[in-house]
């Protein structure tokens, strides 16, 4: 008997539905990232369809001078310290599970960024996919790269690439990328 009331509490707790994020706060994150995440300005990203694990990870960062550009890290920093863990965990659930914006290649220059996304750029510049998934829809702690602003993706490669944003993956790939390589990179995988 008791192992049918541990098995029924159980099923109970596991049927219940996952907290919502709080509409006040999602009203914050949207004042900047736009409606439902799906940001405006080139230099804001988009949230809409971010991998959660991705979004959480972010908001843990903000925290690391060094994990965010200056810039990100000035607007971020009060947000990401004010955040519990539960809150940015529903945050990171109500933007990933929004409908993201897709890519729309840019010209001749984006049949080079597919290629470089798919195959590197170079002995030392693998391929993207690699990490960012086959059509960079992003996955676990890699972020979703496709439908992302170009200009967005433009600054955090360059800042990648320059060690003003610091990660241990992407720091000695995009050190081996020129200017070329990330315009045409950000015509395949962004969408102004």
């Amino acid at each position: 008997m008791k192992i049918a009331g541990a098995a029924l509490f159980l099923f109970a707790a596991l049927s219940l539905p996952a907290h919502a994020a709080d509409p006040a706060t999602i009203a914050k994150c949207e004042a900047c990232h736009g409606l439902h995440g799906d940001s405006t300005s080139g230099t804001v990203p988009r949230l809409n369809g971010q991998q959660p694990d991705y979004l959480r990870l972010r908001l843990r960062e903000f925290l690391d001078p060094t994990r965010g550009t200056p810039h990100a890290t000035y607007q971020m920093w009060e947000t990401a310290t004010d955040l519990g863990d539960r809150t940015a965990a529903e945050l990171s659930q109500y933007f990933g599970s929004q409908a993201p914006t897709p890519a729309a290649p840019q010209g001749a220059l984006a049949a080079k960024g597919a290629a470089n996304y798919r195959e590197g750029a170079g002995p030392n510049a693998p391929a993207c996919q690699t990490c960012h998934g086959a059509a960079g829809e992003g996955r676990g702690t890699a972020p979703r790269l496709a439908g992302q602003h170009a200009e967005y993706l433009n600054l955090q490669l360059s800042a990648f690439m320059l060690s003003l944003r610091v990660h241990d993956t992407m720091n000695p790939t995009a050190r081996h990328l020129d200017a070329d390589q990330i315009k045409a990179l950000t015509a395949y995988l962004g969408n102004r």
